[in-house]
């Protein structure tokens, strides 16, 4: 897996977009299926997690206001309209052997969302996890390249409350 920064992935778009690939072709399918982020938004998670699917996390250019999008089988965008303040989600930072990992939780319709990103000794994951009571309901693991600004920097700069309850990465 590969973690791209906001610039690499915007020089990786513009590429695309002067490429002549067709929208009959794989790669274009997969590109419309990343939600994409609107202008003046910074992307701070965003991934493919299967044919046509993928997920983003975007947010004010100081982070203060994020909102959560999901292109699929199940289109999901959180809050419904607008953005959500910061403080209504949640963060926490994870250790592993030869490694670490972060990330971002919030609440929708009585379930818990929780996006991550996470490396060790052999491995690197990010995906969200949806979890309804502590039950696992959906899990969307990312193929392919991730970019990912979750960590203890944004934390702070956006003031987003520490999670009590943990996490470990599925």
């Amino acid at each position: 897996m590969k973690w791209l920064t906001p610039a690499a992935l915007g020089a990786a778009l513009l590429a695309a977009c002067a490429d002549n690939t067709t929208a009959n072709e794989p790669e274009a399918r997969a590109s419309e299926a990343l939600p994409a982020c609107a202008d003046g938004e910074t992307v701070v998670f965003a991934c493919h997690t299967g044919p046509g699917q993928g997920v983003a996390l975007c947010g004010s250019e100081d982070a203060s206001r994020m909102r959560y999008l999901e292109s699929g089988t199940a289109a999901v965008t959180w809050p419904a309209s607008g953005t959500a303040r910061s403080t209504d989600l949640r963060s926490g930072t994870l250790m592993y052997s030869g490694g670490g990992g972060a990330y971002l939780r919030f609440d929708r319709e009585g379930h818990t969302h929780t996006v991550y990103t996470g490396i060790g000794r052999g491995w690197e994951k990010a995906g969200v996890l949806v979890q309804e009571n502590g039950r696992t309901v959906r899990e969307l693991s990312c193929t392919g390249e991730v970019t990912s600004l979750i960590g203890p920097a944004l934390f702070e700069r956006a003031a987003i409350p520490a999670d009590d309850a943990g996490f470990e990465i599925p």
